[in-house]
């Protein structure tokens, strides 16, 4: 998240209201300390790639640290609180999301009932999914995730495309195993 002050003069002073010339999106300069973003899906996705949900995570942060200065913030990252909690362990994961179910292809991964090229395709797939949804993971369970992404990214799906260096199958089920049971995440 970048920051940036905004000079004091008095086109800044707030409240403000700004906007794109296509009118795709508009920032509000309510009060010192903050503004707030809105705009169509498009905007938002390239404005904020990290998901509203985190951006509202760390305005939460950023208003506690501020709190002294402008105590007002707290009451706005109230208003904006995030919608999905972030989850550290699988037991906080509920059933019906998509972490829960790259909790589930990690089990049949790693049991040896799911074959590499499916796990990989349903694993983006998965992403795709828990990105669109918002949901968040922090702690154990991110590094969890963000290791086996990695991992992924060293095998090739297609073995006619792969290169030296990419991991085979048996590797990457290995490295994946490796991972989920040192975690200590699973289950």
């Amino acid at each position: 998240m970048t920051t940036h002050g905004i000079p004091a003069d008095a086109a800044t002073r707030p409240p403000i209201l700004l906007w794109t010339p296509d009118h795709q999106a508009a920032l509000l300069f309510p009060s010192p300390g903050h503004v707030l973003l809105a705009g169509t899906e498009l905007f938002m996705t390239a404005a904020v790639p990290e998901g509203i949900d985190e951006a509202r995570a760390r305005f939460t942060r950023y208003a506690r640290k501020q709190a002294a200065r402008h105590p007002e913030l707290l009451v706005v990252a109230a208003a904006y609180a995030p919608t999905h909690h972030a989850w550290s362990h699988p037991a906080e994961v509920p059933p019906n999301t998509a972490t829960a179910h790259h909790l589930h292809l990690l089990r049949e991964f790693t049991d040896g009932t799911l074959p590499a090229p499916t796990f990989a395709h349903t694993w983006w797939q998965t992403r795709r999914t828990a990105q669109s949804n918002g949901e968040r993971v922090r702690g154990p369970l991110r590094d969890l995730l963000d290791h086996v992404f990695l991992l992924l990214e060293d095998y090739e799906v297609a073995p006619e495309l792969a290169e030296p260096t990419d991991l085979t199958a048996t590797e990457l089920r290995a490295a994946v195993t490796e991972a989920y049971r040192d975690g200590a995440v699973g289950s």
